[in-house]
């Protein structure tokens, strides 16, 4: 998804999905009943759009909505119901190719970046350099900042937790070069690229899951995460800006003559509250969210919001305005029930990747774009798998019972 063009992504997607349904049928001896319970819970959600799609105009709105949610149907469809399932090594495997494709982007964006800063930085005004590097950054490789910034924050967890490289080498003092490779080019681009949701996320995943592990080093990563987050806000311009920035700002309205993400995010929050208060039970239906939102826009005297059609900037608004409180429900149990289903306390990656998509569901609709909804399907049902393959491996004879969490330990 990162290195092939976007539009490439749905045909591979296809494939497997295609080679996945002419494996269940290679095996029809084989009982689906364990892996089901897990496939109908996470398509569930697809159903219920696809129910309240029937039940709209078939709009070019909802016909997006459902489209775009079908990665809910394909993805778990496809993984979750094979007779192997992702074992340690497979999954080890993906962690590895992923990191590859991210550090191919990074490097491909790097050396794009270097020469177009160098041509245009006497025309660069201080207060425009952030916004001057995500735009350039989004329309070198297609990808919004903040899902960019997903990536390679994902990627930086799983490269320092040695994910996948032990597989190529376990020569240590290669690993450690590589580690320190990739997380400084990573973590470069993710700083020029300011995205703070994904930052904060990142850095609140990292703390939680370090004090279940253990508390004393959980307070120390505490205490260093908020060192180096004030003193990245107070030394380094383009991320004190940007947090300032929030502070600062104040909803949109006829008077307002410089429009930013933050006075946008504000303004955008207050219709959301204001549509959910009056629409909580049933949601105001796939056809009319975005209809509901401009119409409250234009209430500010400004159109800003309106022309662009700003969405609710928040996954969980996003939801309870298409579907209601029922559809709320179901897409918080999708994505809780895996943590007491996979002992997921002691399945750190896991924990990390869960607690890090659920904060950055804050301030974006990150499964209303292809490139949000994939890579977050996908991962979850791989986690999924390779719990589903550590019960089989349970479930013979003569395998200890601590298998399983000593695996997930060293993940």
């Amino acid at each position: 998804m990162l290195v092939f063009s976007r539009k490439a992504t749905p045909y591979f997607i296809g494939f497997w999905f295609l080679s996945s349904i002419y494996d269940h049928f290679q095996h029809p001896n084989f009982s689906f009943r364990i892996n089901l319970k897990w496939t109908l819970l996470i398509t569930s959600l697809f159903i219920v759009y696809l129910v309240f799609y029937l039940f709209s105009d078939f709009s070019k709105e909802a016909s997006k909505a459902l489209e775009i949610k079908a990665s809910f149907l394909v993805v778990p469809s496809a993984l979750l119901l094979r007779k192997k399932q992702i074992s340690k090594k497979e999954l080890q495997f993906i962690f590895l190719s992923f990191q590859v494709a991210c550090l191919c982007s990074a490097t491909y964006l790097i050396s794009k970046l270097v020469p177009a800063l160098l041509n245009q930085w006497n025309f660069l005004k201080p207060e425009e350099f952030t916004y001057a590097i995500r735009t350039f950054m989004e329309n070198t490789l297609g990808i919004h900042p903040t899902y960019l910034s997903i990536y390679y924050l994902f990627s930086i967890y799983l490269v320092a937790t040695a994910q996948g490289i032990e597989l190529i080498t376990t020569n240590r003092r290669i690993i450690i070069a590589f580690k320190i490779f990739a997380i400084i080019l990573l973590s470069t681009i993710c700083i020029l690229m300011v995205a703070r949701a994904p930052l904060l996320a990142f850095v609140f995943s990292l703390v939680a899951v370090a004090t279940l592990k253990n508390w004393k080093k959980g307070l120390f990563s505490m205490l260093i995460a908020a060192i180096v987050s004030i003193a990245s806000i107070a030394l380094i311009p383009s991320i004190g800006n940007r947090f300032k920035e929030v502070i600062e700002s104040e909803a949109i309205n006829e008077k307002t003559n410089s429009v930013n993400s933050s006075n946008l995010r504000k303004s955008i929050l207050s219709c959301s509250k204001l549509i959910i208060s009056d629409n909580w039970l049933g949601g105001v239906g796939l056809d009319n969210v975005q209809k509901e939102l401009n119409n409250c826009y234009d209430t500010y005297g400004n159109k800003e919001l309106s022309n662009r059609n700003y969405n609710s900037h928040n996954q969980y608004f996003d939801v309870i305005l298409s579907l209601g409180i029922l559809g709320f429900i179901l897409f918080i149990i999708i994505l809780i029930f895996p943590f007491f289903g996979l002992d997921a306390f002691n399945y750190s990656s896991f924990l990390f990747f869960k607690l890090f998509m659920l904060i950055c569901f804050v301030t974006e609709n990150i499964l209303n774009r292809q490139h949000g909804i994939v890579f977050f399907v996908v991962f979850n049902c791989l986690y999924i798998s390779n719990y589903l393959w550590f019960k089989n491996q349970l479930s013979k004879p003569k395998m200890n019972e601590n298998i399983f969490l000593e695996s997930l330990d060293n993940q």
